[in-house]
């Protein structure tokens, strides 16, 4: 039986303070197999954990982790695993070995990191388990990649943030591009060519029927707490764009 679980749901918020670079980790449970998608920011390392504990499952239990690319907010707490092995496309590899130096969404330590475990350069066609296949699909960064799950006769697409919202279907691109225009619009086109259902980057899991985007599941209201104990507090304004405008800054390249 295969079956894909979502420890910590990613949301795309942005601030005026910068953004918070929620991204989706899944756990992908398949036969006696445990793989973990993408394993988040370092200010969701806590909530890894326990929303393993609360699966009786711990981080050693872990046998695979696979990235979909190596920009912090998906890939901080890889650290963790030291017993997994661990699966990346050799392209985002070799760019993290020596990014651009305008490039604050990738830092040279995290192939120091990668350095210090088992890793495995993956991509398109290769099979990680019976079922569960890896695409290229670059665009957003050099070398990113998504997954292929056949569950329930049907074929989901782990996504990361080649699809990271609902939003991009009707966009035709993502809403970050760092790497090449074309290839991310290529890639939209290819994974919607593949699937029908998506567990995006930075959005609730969806199916498109027809014209329509329905979510599956999720969290539909978020809080956030604050504090006026010393005897002021700072006011949180919610904002929601009808369209989200597209980042196109092609840094990777330069």
């Amino acid at each position: 039986m295969t079956n894909i679980d979502i420890l910590t749901y990613g949301f795309a918020f942005t601030s005026d303070q910068g953004a918070l670079g929620y991204s989706t980790v899944s756990l992908l449970e398949t036969g006696s197999r445990r793989i973990l998608i993408d394993t988040g920011p370092a200010s969701r390392r806590g909530w890894v954990y326990q929303a393993l504990a609360k699966r009786d499952l711990s981080i050693d239990d872990i046998d695979t982790v696979v990235l979909t690319h190596l920009h912090w907010d998906h890939c901080q707490n890889t650290d963790l695993f030291t017993r997994a092995k661990i699966l990346v496309h050799p392209k985002e590899i070799d760019y993290s070995r020596n990014p651009n130096r305008a490039d604050s969404n990738s830092a040279s330590y995290f192939a120091d990191m990668l350095d210090k475990l088992d890793v495995e350069p993956i991509s398109e066609g290769d099979c990680i388990a019976e079922g569960v296949s890896v695409i290229d699909t670059p665009g957003h960064t050099k070398g990113h990649i998504s997954v292929i799950v056949r569950m329930d006769g049907e074929d989901v697409l782990v996504a990361g943030d080649a699809l990271p919202d609902g939003g991009t279907v009707k966009r035709g691109v993502p809403y970050n591009i760092f790497w090449d225009v074309n290839d991310a619009t290529e890639s939209v086109e290819k994974m919607l060519d593949t699937s029908n259902i998506f567990y995006p980057g930075h959005d609730r899991p969806f199916r498109i029927d027809g014209d329509k985007i329905n979510y599956l599941h999720g969290p539909t209201q978020i809080e956030f707490t604050t504090s006026n104990e010393g005897g002021n507090t700072t006011t949180l304004v919610h904002t929601v764009l009808a369209k989200r405008s597209v980042n196109i800054d092609l840094m990777q390249k330069g």
